[in-house]
Order: C-alpha cells, then structure tokens, then sequence
C-alpha cells in the first residue's frame, strides 16, 4: 500500500481494485449466469456504460491528528507514570515544552508515514463502454 494509490470500483463496491481492468472483469464475473458464457451474454446482464470511480486513500487529519496524537501519547505517558510514582494527594504531573515538541514530533511521523486503508473518491470518473470491455477482453487474458 502507498499513500498515493489510485484505487478503482463501482459506487455501491465495498471491495477495490488496483486498476480499470480488473474491475470491468468482475463486473463480468458478476454479469455469467452458467459457467462458459461468451461476452455477449454477460454483457447482456449489464447496464452500459459502467462507471467507475477513482478513489484516493483518505487523509487522516494531517497537523491536527498530529497535535491529537502528540496529547494523547502525552496524556497516557503521564498518567501511567503518575500512578506509579507520584504523590497520591498531589497534583498531576504538568507537560513540559521538550516533551510537547518531543511528542509533536511523534505525532507527526506517524501522520507522515501512517497509510490509510479506507478511500474516498477523488471525484474523477472513468465511463466504460461495452464496446471497450469487449475490445479489451480479447486482449486480457482471464483469471
């Protein structure tokens, strides 16, 4: 997985694919009735043109998912260590600077380098016709 995948499938999809092929390819799996069906009879099954959507990985919240994981790894670090070693009727431990730029700085590598699994459509729609998936079947082997 790569931040910058382009992934691709069908509005209602719940599943993606890596490009515009495979997913014209399980349109037809979908489409055969009986085992061996041509083209044509799978094609017969579909309402053209098919429209694909392009997706894009989410983004994740870029510096304010930074600043929220930088709190929290601050606010867990500090409560763990508080009930261990701190002064029961004392007051909790207060963050320092080093530590909010140390845990910043966490923040943001993780943000940075985090690859998302969920996608959204970047808005860009790719309309297929029949007579492009049968031009490309031809040249596609099956699976």
């Amino acid at each position: 997985m790569n931040k910058d995948d382009i992934c691709y499938g069908l509005e209602h999809w719940e599943r993606l694919e890596m490009d515009v092929e495979s997913v014209i390819e399980s349109v037809l799996e979908d489409a055969c009735v009986k085992p061996g069906e041509g083209f044509d009879a799978m094609a017969d099954q579909i309402d053209w043109p098919i429209k694909i959507l392009a997706f894009k990985r989410r983004d994740i919240g870029g510096e304010a998912c930074a600043k929220t994981i930088a709190n929290t790894a601050i606010e867990d670090a500090l409560e763990m260590l508080d009930e261990e070693y701190c002064d029961p009727d004392g007051d909790n431990t207060e963050s320092t600077d080093a530590m909010e730029s140390a845990a910043l700085a966490f923040g943001r590598a993780v943000v940075a380098d985090y690859v998302s699994w969920t996608c959204e459509p970047n808005g860009n729609v790719i309309e297929y016709t029949r007579e492009e998936a049968k031009r490309d079947s031809k040249t596609t082997p099956t699976r």
